[in-house]
């Protein structure tokens, strides 16, 4: 039995080693399918890490620019308040008086309001 098959096996020995080397070849076909992909999604994500790290470098610049431009404004006007010469007019006037004492009445020396008055209304 054995003498009937042996030439058939060596007659089919090339077709099976071209099929086992036909699977192996489409093994690692698969294998470089994947790796492209994960490199299609490591590019992909390097493009977008890229991408936020310029526009938040544009963010940051164009903060900084207005950061420094307010702080230009508040130093200007700061320093004509400081440049203004100390009068008493406004604070004197009949209406400043009155303010404030309304303002010492509802909160009293201390800045709390007293206990029994009640807030006033919202004003719609």
């Amino acid at each position: 039995m054995l003498a009937l098959f042996g030439p058939l096996a060596l007659r089919l020995a090339p077709y099976a080693a071209l099929a086992v080397a036909g699977l192996v070849i489409w093994g690692l076909y698969g294998q470089l399918g994947t790796a492209k992909l994960k490199l299609a999604n490591a590019e992909a994500v390097i493009a977008v890490r890229e991408d936020d790290a310029r526009r938040s470098a544009e963010a940051v610049a164009k903060l900084a620019d207005t950061l420094t431009k307010t702080e230009a404004k508040v130093i200007t006007v700061t320093e004509r308040i400081y440049a203004a010469p100390i009068t008493r007019q406004c604070a004197d006037s009949p209406a400043m008086r009155a303010a404030d004492g309304g303002m010492r009445e509802l909160f009293g020396a201390g800045g709390q309001a007293d206990p029994g008055r009640i807030a006033a209304p919202a004003v719609r």
